[in-house]
């Protein structure tokens, strides 16, 4: 992940190391019989590509904190141009501290990126949104799109709308403690509270906090469905088991965790089997209602599982309406991460380091 750690050890700059999350990226790629990768570090077996420098410092506005946003900030910024980063909410990181919380190895990437942001010139601007006016009257040369994606609650799924259902945005809302008037009718009144008050005591903003609350303290029932077998999905799976709950998740596709590097798929699916996690794949044709899951199996029977809290852990997808917006309003915008298309970390450092090299050799040209 870092091929400078000797040096930053021995420097004393231990917390600059980039922390591999142990995705097993690098490792999958023997499997495939490609190239050495690294979802955290895509210069690793790219150094022979030349970063041509534009000699020229460039403004820069970059929409969106998660790690697509902050990754090509910095590396904007080292390069030597002016790099404005906005986010909408009032803290950086994105989607990145969701996927903290249950992955413990994403909070020291999400760590390491804000220690990166902290230490460079990127101007930061939390709790703003900038419209395509600001946007011209800051003259930029370039606005850089990393707003993420949506997760939007599939409409396929009978009852999808019942209490007791929470979706990817419903449970980030939740840990947050932001969800407001939109949890109102999916928690009670206690659970809402806590949360406030984990929000304003700052204990929200620390996954490391939150995942030790959350061992003593979890609004979520003892038998949980979880509709969606991707990594999103089987990660809350292995976070709810570890806490005791009785999870299954049930999947359209046959194969589980079909999109994750082949040895991190193996390493969850074995823990899975140890927590005792059941997973059910061909299904279809789900149906909620308030005590249960109903799906049609493989074989085409219908089945169903006893379910206190339904979460749905598909439906994520592109969103480029914010690019969309600013390209026929005439400005030169780019998208990278999420808003592109789902593709989690490797995607979002790949996809900065990909835009900032394409950005210097056209401004060069």
């Amino acid at each position: 992940a870092d091929p400078e750690l000797p040096n930053k050890v021995l420097s004393g700059q231990i917390k600059d190391v980039l922390p591999c999350i142990y995705c097993y990226t690098c490792i999958s790629e023997i499997y495939l019989s490609g190239s050495v990768r690294c979802a955290v570090n895509p210069d690793t077996a790219r150094e022979c590509e030349a970063i041509t420098l534009t000699g020229q410092r460039r403004h820069v506005a970059v929409l969106g904190g998660g790690p697509a946003g902050m990754e090509a900030a910095r590396r904007l910024n080292a390069q030597g141009h002016k790099v404005s980063l906005y986010e909408q909410s009032d803290r950086l990181g994105g989607t990145l501290n969701f996927a903290a919380l249950a992955y413990e190895p994403n909070e020291r990437l999400l760590n390491w990126l804000k220690r990166q942001i902290k230490r460079s010139n990127v101007a930061v601007h939390l709790g703003q949104s900038p419209s395509v006016d600001q946007l011209r009257r800051l003259n930029v040369d370039a606005v850089v799109v990393a707003t993420g994606g949506r997760r939007d609650m599939p409409d396929d799924i009978s009852g999808s709308d019942l209490p007791h259902v929470f979706s990817g945005d419903h449970m980030r809302q939740l840990i947050a403690g932001d969800g407001g008037n939109a949890l109102a009718d999916k928690t009670d009144t206690l659970t809402r509270t806590l949360m406030r008050l984990a929000r304003l005591t700052g204990i929200t903003r620390s996954p490391t906090a939150l995942r030790e609350l959350s061992r003593l303290w979890l609004p979520i029932p003892e038998r949980v469905v979880i509709i969606g077998g991707e990594l999103v999905g089987l990660e809350l799976a292995e976070f709810l088991a570890l806490r005791g709950r009785k999870v299954t998740v049930i999947d359209k596709a046959a194969r589980f965790g079909k999109g994750l590097p082949i040895v991190r798929r193996w390493r969850v699916l074995a823990e899975l089997k140890e927590l005792k996690v059941d997973l059910i794949g061909g299904a279809s044709e789900f149906s909620i209602d308030a005590e249960s899951v109903s799906y049609r199996n493989a074989q085409g029977q219908i089945r169903s599982m006893p379910a206190q809290q339904v979460i749905v852990a598909t439906g994520a997808s592109g969103d480029s309406s914010t690019l969309d917006q600013l390209k026929a309003a005439g400005l030169p915008a780019y998208g990278i991460g999420d808003a592109q298309g789902i593709g989690y970390i490797d995607g979002a450092m790949s996809g900065a380091r990909q835009l900032v090299r394409e950005l210097n050799q056209n401004w060069q040209a």
